[in-house]
């Protein structure tokens, strides 16, 4: 299967997108990665047993990866708009989004004009201002010229000097970002985290899940999100790098709980 890109509209103009898309099922499962990241973060699904009854799509979000940037300018409204673009252009009969991170925050805002939305899984996906404290809050402090002469390359080295072997998957993917677009991204994400309310909107989506790794701090959102929390033991940040077993059965899982719920409300 090969990675392909289109244009797709963006304000402003248009925007290249490159994703791979796996096609096998009526209800379509879409991936969104975090910051700095890419599609590849989801590499796995695409032969996880427990995703087989779903159509497929991973992609890169602007600034990232093989994806072109923005017309207009990095925020994560804009991006938001591309990923609703983006996603009419694949059939299907429900829509599932399992989105990480940064991705959380913009598959949010992007569900809201999704009317076949299913079931939304946030993969610690940002919400509250304390979620912006591993890297977009210190990028969004820095001026835009800075991060882009010293505060990009300054991550990188952290990244390869850092023991977590997801961070050596991650820096890969960071050295294909735009700096410019990463640093507009980053304050936009600090602002809906800092003044909006994310977690209103999330609840607003009907059946959702937050899946979360037992290394990463999320006590302060066990007030806000209750039992819809799932941990993956032996993970940090990136669950599905860290134990990609465990996390796609508990996808799959909560993916079938979720089906069954909308089934349920809809008898």
């Amino acid at each position: 299967m090969t990675v392909e890109t289109r244009a797709v509209p963006a304000p402003g103009g248009k925007v290249r997108i490159a994703h791979r898309y796996l096609e096998r099922g009526n209800d379509l499962l879409v991936f969104m990665h975090g910051f700095g990241c890419a599609k590849e973060s989801f590499d796995g699904a695409f032969a996880a047993d427990a995703l087989a009854g779903y159509s497929l799509l991973t992609f890169d979000f602007p600034e990232h990866g093989g994806s072109g940037s923005l017309p207009d300018g990095a925020d994560i409204e804009s991006a938001a708009e591309v990923v609703t673009a983006l996603l009419d252009e694949f059939d299907r009969r429900h829509l599932y989004l399992v989105c990480h991170s940064m991705g959380g925050a913009i598959g949010a805002i992007a569900a809201q004009k999704l009317p076949d939305l299913a079931g939304f899984i946030s993969v610690e996906g940002n919400l509250v201002a304390a979620d912006c404290g591993l890297v977009s809050r210190g990028v969004a402090e820095q001026s835009a010229d800075d991060f882009k002469e010293r505060g990009f390359s300054d991550f990188v080295q952290w990244l390869e000097h850092s023991p977590d072997s997801s961070h050596q998957q991650w820096v890969q993917w960071y050295r294909q970002c735009d700096p410019r677009g990463l640093h507009g991204l980053a304050r936009s994400l600090v602002d809906w985290c800092d003044h909006r309310n994310l977690p209103r909107i999330l609840s607003s989506l009907g059946p959702s899940a937050y899946v979360h790794g037992s290394r990463s701090e999320v006590a302060h959102l066990k007030s806000i999100l209750r039992d819809s929390m799932y941990q993956i033991d032996g993970a940090g940040h990136f669950p599905m790098l860290d134990q990609p077993t465990a996390f796609y059965r508990l996808i799959g899982a909560r993916l079938d709980a979720l089906a069954r719920n909308g089934r349920m409300a809809n008898a």
